[in-house]
């Protein structure tokens, strides 16, 4: 009975996935949500700018999120985004890759405007950006190796042995190997951080997102996560958006930093730059940052 079930559901999905298909050829440019809009004019620079955020306003409940953004991450680099928590940072990235829309503006990845994309056009984008979620997003009844091998899976690879030795590979090189039969409760916060970055780089992506990468470990563990985010960017020749409260993190990874507040970028520009700023929210987040240091080693 059960079985019978499952086919009948299993001919309703494909069906359905007919007619989605279907309408597309009619509707090329049907959207998530609301009504199409057509994109901001911008110049793009296919050698440089990899993703664009253009005139980006985002509210919820009337809150202002972001008013007017406008940011560009060039190909390669690693971006810190800094800012308290509330601040928009979180919200920046799930916009980036597709989870949020804006209200308004474009955002353009390698040129093409995502907000006009249907829900199959965006399904292509994602496979291209990974994205690390600040809990991890792991299937708590899967081990180690199956969290590692979802994403390979969902590629349609079959072969058992090439998964083994693609995870064996994705571990080695976050330095968990020979972990993959543990369970999620057997992990430590570093440890769990490093297998979401291990399943993110398992498609091999053009570019990760990390959420408060160093959230919830101690100052060790975050200096390792940190190391290795550097490493699997330079070694991959990933494009990198970190998004966090943590100096020291932003120190250690980025190549550039924004700062924002209120919804808008108050800085923008280099490590060095940044200490050199004389605007007094920058000074401040700074000074905030040195106390939490004091605070730590006390502890």
């Amino acid at each position: 009975m059960f079985f019978k079930l499952f086919l009948v559901a299993l001919f309703g999905a494909y069906i359905g996935i007919l007619i989605l298909l279907s309408l597309r050829r009619f509707f090329p440019k049907w959207r998530r949500t609301g009504t199409p809009r057509k994109p901001i004019e911008t110049e793009t620079t296919n050698g440089g700018t990899f993703i664009e955020l253009v005139q980006i306003d985002k509210s919820f409940d009337e809150q202002t999120v972001l008013k007017g953004t406008n940011l560009k991450i060039f190909q390669g680099e690693t971006l810190g985004v800094l800012g308290k928590s509330g601040s928009g940072k979180s919200v920046l990235l799930k916009l980036i890759v597709g989870l949020l829309e804006p209200d308004q503006g474009s955002i353009l990845f390698k040129g093409e405007d995502i907000t006009i994309m249907d829900e199959l056009q965006l399904l292509e984008v994602r496979k291209r950006v990974s994205y690390v979620f600040q809990s991890g997003a792991f299937f708590d009844s899967l081990d180690v190796r199956e969290n590692v091998a979802y994403p390979l899976r969902e590629q349609g690879i079959l072969d058992e042995d090439a998964i083994d030795q693609r995870v064996a590979e994705l571990l080695a090189d976050v330095e968990l190997e020979g972990m993959g039969n543990q369970r999620f409760d057997e992990l430590s916060a570093g440890s769990k951080k490093q297998v979401a970055i291990a399943r993110a780089i398992a498609n091999a992506p053009e570019a990760i997102l990390y959420d408060e990468p160093t959230t919830g470990v101690d100052p060790i563990i975050g200096k390792s996560l940190n190391r290795l985010i550097r490493k699997l960017n330079k070694q991959n020749n990933l494009t990198s958006v970190v998004v966090t409260h943590d100096l020291r993190c932003i120190e250690m990874v980025a190549d550039r930093i924004i700062l924002i507040k209120d919804g808008l970028i108050h800085f923008e520009g280099g490590l060095d730059e940044f200490h050199a700023s004389e605007a007094p929210y920058v000074q401040a987040f700074i000074a905030g940052s040195h106390y939490e240091e004091e605070s730590l080693a006390t502890v």
